[in-house]
């Protein structure tokens, strides 16, 4: 036989064979396929020889594992990055559906006029979902989902190990709404820490929402604040919530009245930060017991504040966990502060919080996308919309480190327009520096254990 009839046949049977590997792995997720890798897989063989089974008790067998791995579909392999990357694959198809539609509409022009027709309306798309106008303190994104057999301890109750994987489900939903522009470019979200309080079990099988909100941002770091919330039986909705935040009062912590407006304390007793003596301080500067009731103290009190904070959380639900997370922004190596992103994207104080602005007017209208901030139409859209002379290079490149040179460049006494975007020198900076406090605070308080021994 000739060398190419060889060759051919060697293919021949190598796509014989591939084509047998995908009919098997299709009947093995289909339902009489995967029952007949159960009957192949021999479950029944400790039986003894001769024993015999009725076919109403191998169908109760049979059922049983099917349900098992439809219970546990979430841990099989890949579920759980399917789940984190939904949010992408999701835009994906959005722009690819915006894309085909495009094209579509234009059919019958010419090649120039078609493709200039087809990036003025791909911008339009993706200024659709970019979050023109949304508050930093005000935006919100939910995540749906509910406690699979998977996610639950021997307790019936969702495991603490459970959590992060569906809070980095979570941020990843909230990074897609929240700053579309910073990821076109590459831009990544490094997560650098998380807090966790536990309030209140969550049982096998309920139905839940996690809400992720701003709680601060510094010139490095970012902070997300979420809650798990379950709705309450319509039974008993509407002292559910007044019930919640009373048992958490009467856990051996006093209630706060916000998140970020009331002073920690425990035991009427302000937790302080000034230093001991030098008599009082062990081998790394610190004393041991006076650091771990402080750490106690401070832990308790900030972790009471945080969930005794039920604003935004209408009557009718339970607050049963809340998570404090650090993360921040990079390109390659660069750092990006979270003001030029969220101005970049978008997102705006309210007109009367910005500097040099009035007090609240009931006249002004609040910022949206069809009344964008004028940081966007002034600052942003130049750097990314090619009808105003923009483009996703020049977008990244701002992000690498023109800001920098935008900033080093002007006037000292003029905050520059992406931190005039957020707030800075407005009434609103008061009260990003007191949410910022109470994030450094907690998250701070966990590096500050390693100087523990």
């Amino acid at each position: 036989m000739s060398t190419t009839g060889i060759a051919e046949r060697i293919g021949l049977n190598a796509a014989t064979s591939l084509h047998a590997r995908i009919q098997g792995m299709l009947a093995l997720f289909s339902l009489p396929g995967l029952l007949s890798s159960v009957r192949s897989a021999k479950v029944l063989d400790w039986l003894p020889r001769g024993a015999r089974i009725s076919r109403s008790l191998q169908f109760t067998l049979k059922a049983f594992i099917f349900l098992v791995l439809i219970l546990n579909v979430r841990a099989l392999p890949g579920g759980w990055h399917w789940r984190l990357f939904w949010p992408v694959t999701k835009v994906r198809l959005q722009y690819m559906i915006a894309r085909t539609q495009s094209s579509w509409a234009l059919i019958g022009a010419s090649g120039k006029k078609k493709k200039e027709g087809m990036e003025m309306r791909m911008e339009k798309w993706l200024e659709s979902i970019t979050p023109v106008g949304a508050h930093p303190f005000e935006f919100e994104t939910r995540y749906r989902s509910w406690v699979t057999l998977d996610e639950s301890d021997f307790n019936m109750h969702m495991s603490n190990s459970s959590y992060p994987k569906v809070l980095d489900c979570a941020r990843m939903k909230a990074a897609m709404e929240l700053f579309p522009q910073f990821l076109r470019v590459g831009g990544i979200i490094p997560l650098a820490a998380t807090h966790f309080h536990f309030i209140k079990e969550l049982p096998v099988f309920a139905k839940y929402e996690l809400r992720l909100t701003i709680g601060a941002w510094d010139e490095k770091w970012f902070y997300v604040v979420g809650r798990f919330v379950t709705k309450n039986k319509s039974r008993r909705g509407k002292t559910s919530g007044k019930s919640s935040t009373r048992a958490t009062a009467e856990g051996g912590t006093p209630a706060m009245t916000t998140l970020f407006h009331a002073p920690i304390v425990e035991n009427s007793e302000t937790i302080s930060n000034t230093p001991l003596p030098a008599s009082q301080l062990g081998m790394n500067g610190i004393s041991s017991i006076t650091a771990a009731n402080q750490a106690r103290k401070f832990d308790a009190a900030v972790a009471s504040r945080l969930a005794s904070d039920l604003n935004g959380i209408e009557e009718g639900y339970t607050l049963h966990t809340v998570s404090v997370s650090r993360c921040c922004f990079k390109l390659g190596r660069i750092t990006v502060p979270p003001a030029v992103l969220m101005a970049t994207n978008g997102v705006s104080v309210h007109p009367w919080e910005l500097s040099n602005s009035e007090a609240a007017n009931p006249s002004v209208q609040r910022y949206s996308p069809s009344n964008p901030p004028p940081t966007w139409t002034s600052e942003s859209q130049a750097l990314f919309s090619k009808s105003k002379g923009g483009s996703p290079r020049k977008l990244r490149d701002f992000y690498k480190g023109q800001w920098r040179e935008i900033q080093a460049a002007g006037n000292v006494n003029t905050d520059p327009w992406w931190e005039r975007a957020v707030g800075v020198g407005g009434i609103i900076e008061e009260r990003r520096k007191e949410r910022l406090d109470v994030c450094r605070k907690l998250v701070g308080g966990l590096d500050g254990v390693r100087e523990i021994c």
